[in-house]
């Protein structure tokens, strides 16, 4: 597996660190902006489901994950557990498993292992063990918003999200997918100038995913390109805590990850053996 020098060693590992730290200001905001989101107690409870359904090609949704043809994990944090979403049918990862299911023919059973909260060091340690002596097609990985408002140095996000990678690779033996941090610039539940450097620091950790992702291998989905412009002007895709989408949103995200995860499939059934 090609290794690309993205972060650290002398060229990356000490010119970057220091255009950050020669802004002192941006990261005290950061770390401001960290605690003020932590206190805060309006977002949504967790959903009161478990993801674990079995999707087939003309949409029905129904409980259980274990008669799919296609075996879809999903991990990562609070999008991925349904925060934003008041049914399992609206969720991030039955969204994607119908769309995948309604692309490739087939029925799909996806589990989703996202947990509130979780950054992509508990993906990790946490979330990609449990895919261990599983039989997996395809993982997906939706994880990162966390990262930012956690102020995670963008030097060492390309590293994180690397090893985050291999070990959700190991784990499964299986293609995996990584959809990048959405658009913070937007977000209606921050107010400004606080907006503004959240989106700053997301824009500095999604480009370290990406890299991660191709150092790795791995298929990459730039969320904030590929979905977030389309929830300009529809209040209505933001759930109401303002910070996570609702199953309205979800879908634009499921829109743009699931033609990447179907041909993760697809490429996987045509690997010669």
């Amino acid at each position: 597996m090609r290794r690309v020098a993205v972060e650290g060693g002398k060229r990356g590992g000490v010119r970057r660190p220091a255009l950050w730290l020669g802004a002192p200001a941006a990261l005290l905001a950061l770390v401001v902006g960290q605690a003020w989101m932590t206190a805060r107690e309006e977002y949504l409870p967790r959903p009161p489901y478990e993801v674990a359904h079995t999707v087939t090609p003309d949409g029905e949704v129904r409980a259980g994950a274990d008669t799919g043809q296609v075996r879809l994990a999903v991990l990562g944090d609070s999008t991925v557990e349904g925060i934003g979403s008041p049914t399992a049918e609206g969720a991030l990862p039955v969204l994607v498993a119908s769309r995948v299911a309604e692309a490739l023919d087939r029925t799909v059973g996806v589990v989703g292992l996202g947990v509130s909260g979780a950054r992509t060091r508990d993906v990790q340690h946490d979330q990609a063990p449990r895919l261990a002596g599983g039989e997996w097609d395809v993982v997906l990985v939706v994880v990162g918003s966390n990262d930012v408002t956690h102020a995670h140095a963008p030097w060492r996000m390309a590293e994180t999200t690397r090893r985050m990678l291999e070990e959700v690779e190991a784990a499964s033996r299986a293609p995996v997918v990584l959809g990048g941090i959405p658009e913070f610039h937007t977000v209606p539940a921050v107010p400004r100038p606080l907006r503004w450097l959240l989106g700053w620091q997301a824009d500095l950790l999604r480009a370290r995913q990406a890299a991660a992702a191709r150092d790795v291998g791995v298929r990459f989905v730039d969320i904030r390109a590929e979905a977030s412009p389309r929830f300009l002007g529809r209040p209505e895709s933001m759930s109401a805590d303002g910070f996570h989408p609702s199953d309205l949103g979800y879908g634009l995200w499921a829109d743009a990850l699931a033609p990447q995860v179907a041909d993760a499939v697809a490429a996987g059934d045509t690997a010669p053996e």
